[in-house]
């Protein structure tokens, strides 16, 4: 290969370097004999719209919806489990708060409601979390 110069000081430049040693500055794609980025191709890493993935992660998902955030995804896994894990608890919350003034066994009612309140908000913010952060757990 022919001697490769730094365009901006002049100096020798090892063939696979992508900094010039005099200078430190980048050696631009023709001159170091890499392939320029082409520009008309999608980016290797997705970009998302956080915005819209916390939104939907976290509004929809207090109301027992969870999951839309890894559906915006295309996380459908981890969406359908917390889809389905958001609306059986909603389901079963609103149930038991129904029948706690109807119940002849009250106190049971009202510690099985606050444990399944609790696991809802434990569900709700992992799912939360694991939208915006993507990394908590492989399924």
């Amino acid at each position: 290969m022919a001697d490769r110069r730094c365009p901006y000081c002049k100096e020798l430049v090892p063939e696979f370097s992508v900094n010039c040693p005099r200078c430190y500055r980048d050696i631009p794609p023709e001159a170091s004999g890499r392939k320029p980025i082409d520009e008309g191709r999608a980016p290797s890493v997705k970009s998302v719209n956080r915005r819209a993935i916390a939104m939907l992660a976290l509004i929809p998902g207090a109301v027992g919806l969870m999951g839309l955030g890894h559906f915006y995804q295309k996380d459908y896994r981890k969406g359908l489990m917390f889809l389905c894990m958001g609306v059986v608890m909603m389901t079963a919350i609103v149930m038991l708060v129904t029948s706690i003034s109807a119940s002849i066994s009250g106190v049971f009612s009202v510690v099985l409601t606050v444990f399944m309140v609790i696991m809802f908000i434990g569900t709700y913010l992992l799912q939360a979390f694991d939208a915006m952060v993507r990394s908590l757990f492989v399924i």
